[in-house]
């Protein structure tokens, strides 16, 4: 039987205490808002131990996990059990009382209980041992990503972590509810089996976070004015949500943006061969070597701002079928029009050698011929890649070149978003504004909410329409595919033109770019919207120019002191004492006698007996931030006193799909069965340099040398 920490629970009662929400006629056959739905906060969790074994038979590797505790809330109610066996006659209990509720409630079918599951990933792994799934019941927005998924057709697992975009520790100190216990005082190497007595400590922690999770969607519910019926899917939703709403009276317009039926998809393809994302690059005449006084400068909003206050394509898209040439394209750029091009360059090769951050990506180009710079081009005997008219004027004039032809090449009248989109945007900028720094008790919901909102819109618009839809029958995930006609279709009933993110990125790169040409060799490392530099840079006459588009378009608002902001102003963000950067995404600083550690992959999880994170303990000082040097082997607590051993690059999950044995604990002589199951192993991060920029940054010699060159 399953176990229950609360005595004498009427089990129905508790599931229909709030009754039921009644279907929505025109909600899409595919989500569960087109059913009754029980009006009951739900949320399930499970707790697993792995272990590891010799590899036998068709085993592919010695990690396996299984599941030592299961947790089930139910509004205020928690309920757990120890086995999966406990768990399927709690479920059977749950049907029967959905079938009542049917009988009862003269519904047409049975309601749909919705249960919130953070990181449904994980759970689904080991669900599908118990429930053979299949495509109807399961919607992923990747391999093993599933949004949802639905047992018996009326119990829906729904992930709490793609729908608020958080980890549990953090939505539950956002939203001001009980917080989720330290992870660092539950040890997880511990090997726990059904059977193991759990302590005080140890239960607290498992039914906290289901308790926890049902008060963050209650009170998410509340705050937003949702139900279960309308609450988005996705954390994108409610963007998506309010700007599709603005742009109703402009849906026709929006569909005339596309290019005659038969270059739609000629169309999308182009654009997706120009976007690119953000320009983030170490100056190589700088890596690994030890910088004093370096500042660090940040946009501000940097893609609502693009979005704000410049103009994009708006009209119709038409390709230009003859005479292409660069003075005809040049002739377009002048009158306005957006360009999105192939161009083909021979000996192609940077104006300055010493160029610190190049704007041409590797990823990006087919070439041949090629001199990189950490993925950058520096030359090219050929090189052919699509550019926006916005990318063509940096390439221009940052490269040389032999010779240029233009493979194909369309054009489309520009102007400003439609104004009540761009009033969505100024209105998320706004609350996000008015509460920094939050105060009161919802107001770090409602400001984290709106920075959210505020960020989304860009990636909303930058979402690839034309994707493979993800099945999933009876244990495997199958790919779709599409023809041009899928496709098409696809690209037709998009609510928002992908031109419009592929731009934004583009405009942000460009103004980067700005930044970056003003700081010159001086630039130390740039990230999409900040630069970091030796000494000062003055940035007022690009601010300047920026406040007056700001001004413009509306695009600022007042603090609760009366300070007015703008968006895609450069703010001091930082001032190093000493910086250090390994490439891209790869570096470290001393602040105020701090050391801070920010790598791509590795864990920024924080020690609670110092304050400080793993990764900067683990790091000891800035002298071992360099290729080689490994993220991860951990520091025991005689090296850091109080710290518990911990890996600062983090974990990795291995998912076991073929996994169906028993195993006997030695020490007891008990059995417990693994199925599907996802196994957590500790992982390192080394830093290391690809073979060319390793030979590039020996030409380059002693910084000491340039640094003398440079003054």
């Amino acid at each position: 039987m399953f176990a229950s920490l609360q005595e004498n629970v009427n089990l129905y009662a508790e599931l229909t205490r709030y009754g039921y929400l009644e279907r929505q006629e025109k909600a899409k056959k595919k989500t569960a808002k087109s059913r009754d739905i029980l009006n009951a906060v739900c949320a399930f969790d499970i707790e697993t131990t792995t272990i590891n074994l010799p590899i036998t038979g068709d085993q592919q590797q010695n990690a396996h996990g299984f599941m030592y505790i299961w947790q089930f809330q139910i509004n205020d109610k928690t309920f757990t059990g120890r086995t999966w066996d406990d768990f399927i006659m709690f479920i059977g209990q749950i049907l029967d009382c959905l079938k009542r509720a049917k009988k009862e409630w003269h519904t047409a079918t049975v309601p749909t209980l919705i249960c919130w599951v953070h990181n449904l990933s994980f759970e689904f792994q080991y669900l599908t041992q118990l429930y053979d799934f299949t495509d109807d019941e399961c919607f992923f927005r990747d391999v093993r990503k599933p949004i949802y998924c639905r047992m018996f057709n009326c119990i829906e697992f729904r992930c709490s972590y793609i729908q608020t975009n958080m980890n549990l520790k953090q939505l539950t100190e956002t939203m001001g509810v009980e917080v989720k216990l330290s992870g660092q005082r539950y040890d997880y190497s511990k090997v726990r089996y059904p059977w193991t007595p759990l302590t005080d400590y140890e239960m607290q922690y498992c039914i906290t976070d289901v308790r926890s999770l049902v008060e963050c969607m209650r009170k998410k519910l509340a705050n937003d004015g949702d139900t279960l019926q309308t609450i988005p899917l996705t954390s994108t939703g409610y963007v998506r949500r309010d700007c599709i709403l603005s742009l109703e009276p402009y849906r026709l317009q929006l569909k005339d943006i596309l290019p005659d039926e038969k270059y739609i998809v000629p169309h999308y393809k182009l654009l997706r061969q120009a976007f690119r994302g953000g320009n983030t690059h170490a100056n190589r005449r700088m890596v690994e070597h030890i910088l004093t006084d370096v500042r660090s400068y940040d946009m501000s909003s940097c893609y609502p701002a693009q979005q704000l206050t410049k103009k994009f394509p708006m009209h119709k898209w038409r390709f230009i079928d003859n005479r292409l040439s660069l003075g005809r394209v040049l002739d377009f750029i002048g009158l306005q029009y957006a360009v999105v091009a192939v161009y083909q360059f021979s000996g192609f090769r940077l104006k300055n050698p010493d160029e610190p951050i190049p704007y041409v990506s590797f990823s990006r180009v087919k070439a041949y011929g090629i001199k990189l710079d950490n993925g950058r081009i520096l030359s090219a005997e050929y090189i052919e890649m699509a550019l926006t008219e916005i990318d063509l004027q940096i390439v221009l004039r940052q490269y040389y070149y032999d010779t240029i032809d233009i493979k194909t090449a369309m054009v489309s009248r520009k102007d400003y978003l439609p104004e009540p989109y761009r009033d969505v945007i100024r209105n998320y900028y706004r609350i996000k504004t008015e509460l920094k720094p939050p105060k009161g008790e919802d107001a770090p919901y409602i400001y984290g909410k709106s920075k959210e909102k505020l960020n989304g819109i860009y990636g909303m618009t930058c979402q690839n329409v034309v994707r493979q839809d993800i099945l999933f029958n009876h244990g495997k995930y199958v790919l779709s595919s599409y023809d041009d006609a899928g496709a098409r279709k696809a690209i037709e009933k998009a609510h928002f033109p992908y031109c419009w993110g592929c731009y934004t990125t583009s405009y942000a790169r460009a103004s980067l770019q700005e930044a970056i040409d003003l700081a010159g060799d001086r630039i130390a490392y740039c990230d999409t919207d900040s630069i970091k530099v030796l000494g000062e840079v003055d940035l007022s006459a690009i601010n300047a120019h920026r406040i007056a588009l700001a001004e413009k378009n509306r695009a600022y608002a007042d603090d609760r002191y009366g300070v007015r902001h703008y968006v895609g102003v450069f703010e001091l963000d930082g001032h190093y004492d000493r910086f250090v950067t390994c490439g891209a995404k790869r570096y470290a600083y001393e602040a105020h006698g701090k050391l801070c550690v920010t790598v791509s992959g590795v864990s920024k999880a924080v020690n609670e007996e110092t304050g400080e994170t793993f990764a900067s303990e683990e790091l000891g000082c800035l002298e071992n931030f360099h290729a080689g040097y490994t993220i991860g082997k951990g520091r025991n607590k005689e090296e850091v006193p109080g710290m518990e051993w911990r890996l600062a690059s983090g974990n990795v999950a291995i998912y076991n799909d073929h996994d169906d044995f028993d195993y006997i604990d030695p020490d007891t002589g008990q059995s417990v069965h693994i199925g599907r199951n996802v196994a957590i192993i500790p992982t390192t991060y080394k830093m290391t340099h690809s073979r060319d920029y390793y030979q590039l940054l020996k030409e380059i010699g002693l910084y000491s040398e340039y640094k003398e060159k440079r003054e």
